[in-house]
């Protein structure tokens, strides 16, 4: 009985999960973005399967107040992760540093001898003066940029009972129970695509 009882507290205190890389070329922005630069691509290990489990004589409740949980990668799949920088118009500060979004390719959409080049580099971290990663996205890499409408919802002020806010707090009226209708609307956004050359 004892074993049978300390068995089903590790299965309650870890957590399996497994989750297949999905692969995309395409990314979006803010139609306001600027400054979109292809920067470079790297070879990644991406976790397919990982376990989370309880960290022994962990106190969430301590001076470190800290999450007692940690991620066990299990399970990890290579690919390749083509790196993409932007600046945001709505911030005119010229010291704004940059953002980055990725895109995700196969090792499959390349050549052995073009993959082993970035596997050269990897991880990143230990190359610090390699250029590898920035040369493969030049030689390799196309970041085509288009302007599309997107179709997004949005709360429709004339069908939807909104209640009043009062106060300093903005809190809702009393017995005000709001009602919201949504709509279609067409955004515009920055659709970013990777292919290869």
């Amino acid at each position: 009985m004892k074993n049978i009882i300390l068995v089903s507290v590790l299965f309650l205190a870890q957590h399996t999960m497994a989750s297949p890389v999905q692969y995309f070329n395409q990314a979006e922005l803010p139609s306001n973005t600027r400054q979109i630069k292809l920067v470079d691509a790297e070879y990644v290990m991406m976790p397919t399967k990982t376990m989370t489990r309880a960290i022994p004589n962990c106190n969430p409740n301590g001076e470190a107040s800290r999450d007692c949980n940690e991620v066990i990668v299990l399970e990890q799949q290579p690919v390749i992760r083509a790196n993409i920088s932007y600046h945001n118009s709505m911030f005119n500060d010229e010291s704004n540093r940059a953002s980055y979004t990725s895109v995700i390719l196969g090792l499959n959409d390349f050549s052995n001898t073009e993959v082993n080049s970035l596997v050269a580099a990897y991880p990143g971290w230990k190359h610090p003066f390699s250029t590898a990663q920035r040369d493969f996205a030049k030689k390799h890499l196309n970041l085509h940029i288009a302007k599309v409408n997107k179709t997004i919802q949005i709360v429709d002020v004339r069908k939807s009972h909104l209640c009043p806010m009062i106060g300093e707090t903005n809190e809702p009226a009393r017995k005000c129970v709001e009602q919201l209708v949504y709509k279609n609307a067409l955004t515009p956004v920055l659709v970013l695509t990777v292919t290869r050359k």
